[in-house]
């Protein structure tokens, strides 16, 4: 199993491959629609997704396909590095995305050493649709990892990476 067994045995159904053939690693993220109960929401996520930024490009993958609906982060992580390895982060739209800011779900594809006191911060976290570019190019290139991110929504009181 992809991940040095990080996923193995999550004991759920396997999702299809996300091919990202075609697909620039470097600028574009990958976004995966895992909750179908609000396709007014959803709308207004892939529109934020779109906003556009004067430092970075918005140029995301977006995963629109029923097969992924109420698919786990773990489900989601393992049809991405089956489709591209190289990828450090999968932004999930899912059920709490729909509703309130629409932050999505920020999931680490892998396991890293934490600094001491950083082991609480976990592999996921929240942001708002217009930061997900930034954090995938800062990702892709090597210049922030994804616990930097992951700390500084912690400092978040809703736990969601605004700037």
């Amino acid at each position: 199993m992809p991940n040095g067994g990080r996923f193995e045995g999550y004991g759920e159904r396997m999702r299809p491959l996300i091919d990202r053939a075609g697909h620039d690693f470097e600028t574009e993220a990958l976004v995966v629609r895992t909750d179908f109960s609000d396709d007014g929401a959803w709308r207004v996520v892939v529109d934020q997704l779109a906003e556009g930024c004067a430092e970075y490009e918005r140029d995301t993958h977006v995963v629109d396909d029923r097969a992924f609906d109420g698919a786990s982060p773990e489900e989601v992580v393992v049809s991405t590095l089956l489709g591209d390895p190289r990828l450090e982060v999968v932004f999930l739209a899912d059920a709490a995305s729909m509703r309130g800011e629409y932050a999505l779900l920020a999931v680490s594809t892998r396991e890293e050493e934490l600094d001491e006191g950083d082991d609480e911060l976990g592999c996921v976290f929240r942001l708002l649709p217009a930061l997900v570019n930034e954090m995938h190019v800062n990702l892709a290139i090597g210049h922030l990892d994804f616990w930097e991110y992951a700390h500084a929504a912690a400092q978040d009181p809703g736990q969601i990476l605004r700037t």
